[in-house]
């Protein structure tokens, strides 16, 4: 029996609101925070054996990782991922994105028809004749709007199965994302007017429990990657790299965004739409269970949006920020957005290899990962200039760019075994690696509430919370239907 406890909750402050939306391409968290973040990797950095230019002598001591300055056990420990279950990939790829007009016009006008929709049903709310008929057609309007939503993920399963059987490539599934994006952004919009048309009807009460779960339902739909998406089809950012996998009912992506990594993952399969309310406690020991690492850093906010089948928690820590998606009935995380800061990410599963007088090294996490090259001067440990590129197993290199002023070229790890050639000074060294295996979320040990850490690996939990009033604190989002706020502090 699923066993409920507050013993998981931090020494510093998490705010727990119960709202009726979120929405975002940063998961609604505030900019301060948005951007704080870091990925820790288990394990020795010699954790893979080198490979060296079989000279008779082996390379000098490994480069030192880059490493979050968090200190305590957590920062020697990946963070968790939702993910694609092992053995269910049914399709994967790396592929540069660009502008293309026709998407980009697509996309607009997908956004605009929306908009007129919402307009419509405004304007036939509000020119109702009498106040029976204006509630008649609310009521009439919060059925469609829920019809909406479920045919919003009807399309995003159906896009992603037409992916995984080949009927689609990489770039007509990312835009298919990002359509459902932006009409979840726009159904939400919706439901606000719905929402604040009920409050000026009189003798109509609205469920706000019900638009909370229209909300939370949405929000999932919009992340940080999709927003990204949206913004190079568009024009308005430049031809990007983008991760995708595809399971049944399952997608994740993930993408590096400047000096970020962002990653999206939603699980179709997990979720069941049918739950009840749960309490708000219940839900964070669900995430606890789920993320152990980032629930035992420091975390400056952690929020729980309540009401109906979909309770989003949202935790803004040391080392990055997570939003986590459980779903009420199957008590799960079912969909997840998250962000990291590469300069504290640590990718210690290496393989180096010295060749001309120069070492290569790379650190990389998982698939869909953060992978960092680093080719150096193997005296003298100074930068070298370098061209990358990139095969995967037995597949034509592909161009990934030059290292940067510090040696170093940050790229997403391919799904299978792939080879990093680098071209600098005239001379070629090829470095052979594997892909590792992401420390996934696992669904059985959120649902039970072992105590464990999401790989049945010990206990995650610690302390006991006092609930105690604190104010709202900055950048806190403000519920736009809250029907109880509490925050606990130790």
């Amino acid at each position: 029996m699923y066993r409920r406890s507050m013993r998981a909750l931090p020494v510093i402050a998490a705010a727990l609101l119960v709202c009726s939306a979120v929405v975002g391409a940063t998961g609604g968290l505030p900019a301060s925070v948005a951007g704080a973040a870091a990925a820790t990797v288990d394990g020795p950095a010699d954790a893979v054996s080198p490979v060296h230019s079989g000279r008779g002598t082996p390379p000098p001591a490994a480069l030192p990782p880059v490493v979050a300055q968090t200190g305590g056990q957590a920062a020697r420990q990946q963070i968790n991922v939702l993910d694609v279950p092992p053995g269910s990939v049914e399709r994967w790829g790396i592929e540069q994105q660009y502008v293309d007009l026709g998407p980009a016009l697509g996309l607009s006008t997908n956004a605009t028809t929306d908009r007129l929709r919402t307009l419509a049903m405004v304007e036939r709310v509000e020119t109702a004749n009498t106040t029976e008929e204006r509630r008649e057609r609310l009521q009439t309007a919060l059925v469609e709007l829920e019809r909406q939503v479920d045919e919003l993920d009807e399309r995003q399963t159906t896009a992603v199965a037409a992916y995984g059987r080949g009927e689609r490539s990489a770039r007509e599934l990312l835009v298919a994302l990002v359509r459902v994006s932006i009409a979840a952004e726009e159904l939400n919009d919706r439901r606000s007017r719905i929402e604040a048309l009920a409050a000026d009807t009189r003798g109509f009460d609205i469920d706000r429990g019900r638009l909370a779960s229209i909300g939370n339902r949405l929000s999932a739909f919009t992340g940080p990657v999709r927003a990204h998406a949206q913004a190079v089809l568009q024009g308005e950012a430049a031809p990007h790299r983008f991760y995708i996998a595809t399971g049944p009912q399952s997608v994740t992506v993930s993408t590096i965004l400047d000096d970020t990594y962002i990653r999206e993952s939603y699980r179709g399969d997990l979720r069941n739409g049918e739950g009840d309310a749960i309490e708000l406690e219940v839900a964070l020991d669900i995430v606890s269970s789920s993320y152990p690492v980032i629930w035992n850093t420091t975390r400056e906010q952690t929020q729980v949006f309540g009401g109906g089948e979909t309770y989003p928690v949202r935790i803004a820590h040391s080392r990055g920020d997570l939003t986590a998606f459980v779903d009420s009935n199957a008590r799960v995380v079912y969909a997840e957005h998250q962000r990291r800061p590469l300069a504290s990410v640590v990718a210690d599963q290496r393989v180096q290899r010295t060749s001309a007088g120069m070492r290569v090294v790379v650190n990389q996490t998982y698939p869909g990962g953060p992978t960092q090259i680093r080719v150096v001067d193997e005296v003298t440990g100074e930068p070298v200039d370098a061209a990358i590129s990139l095969a995967v197993e037995t597949g034509t290199p592909r161009q990934l760019g030059p290292t940067d002023e510090d040696g170093v070229l940050w790229t997403l790890s391919p799904y299978r075994q792939y080879t990093v050639t680098v071209d600098g000074r005239g001379e070629t060294i090829d470095v052979v690696v594997d892909p590792g295996t992401p420390p996934r979320v696992k669904a059985e040990a959120a649902q039970n509430d072992t105590g464990g850490d999401g790989d049945g690996n010990g206990t995650a939990t610690n302390g006991t919370a006092t609930p105690t009033p604190t104010p709202n604190g900055t950048g806190t989002p403000t519920p736009t239907s809250a029907a109880l706020t509490h925050v606990y502090q130790r």
